[in-house]
């Protein structure tokens, strides 16, 4: 069973091998849905959250502090307790959406660099090549086919190899930004 209580925990890691995909799935799979503008809006709006919870953390700390002289007795304790609670949760709270929203505009810039450092694919068909090579009708451009095909083949697998290092520095970077933090459960405020 697992503790209400506990607001930490760990990222899952990836064990995708990019190697054995395809040079366009894996700059279809970077650019899909790859909006660091809106990504950067949704942190934003984390942080403006955060600071809501710590404007609503300050008032309850001002509450608590101004209610000794109109609330008294063990009654008026036990309400500043309870204040002093929610007044704790709040603060957590506003600490961990600044958190996400730090992260979240992180995350958003990790994608962008994966999307603009992903090379382009480069098409390597060989039949392509020879059929062109054999309908131009040039002898020289038969006699260069092998070393054509052999530099297109390289610069093709470099190009690929190129974009499976973009994929798992990009998926290193964002486990590395992942929240550790979560929200805890909320006080209880009332009589249980």
């Amino acid at each position: 069973m697992t503790n209400p209580e506990a607001t930490d925990r760990e990222a899952p890691t990836t064990s995708t091998r990019y190697e054995s995909y395809s040079h366009e799935a894996m700059a279809v799979e970077v650019a899909a849905g790859n909006d660091p503008a809106a990504a950067g809006e949704i942190g934003g709006q984390w942080a403006e959250l955060a600071g809501k919870l710590q404007e609503s953390t300050q008032a309850l700390i001002d509450l608590t502090a101004g209610s000794e002289e109109s609330w008294q007795g063990d009654a008026g304790d036990a309400m500043r307790v309870l204040l002093v609670k929610a007044a704790g949760w709040l603060d957590r709270a506003a600490a961990v959406s600044s958190s996400v929203g730090d992260a979240v505009s992180q995350q958003a810039g990790v994608a962008a660099r994966a999307k603009a450092e992903m090379p382009s694919p480069v098409s390597y068909d060989p039949g392509g090549m020879i059929r062109e090579a054999a309908a131009s009708g040039d002898i020289l451009r038969l006699v260069g086919l092998s070393d054509a095909m052999s530099a297109r083949r390289a610069e093709a697998e470099a190009a690929r190899v190129k974009a499976v290092d973009v994929m798992n520095a990009r998926d290193a970077a964002l486990h590395g930004l992942a929240g550790k933090e979560s929200f805890g459960a909320p006080p209880a405020l009332g009589a249980s």
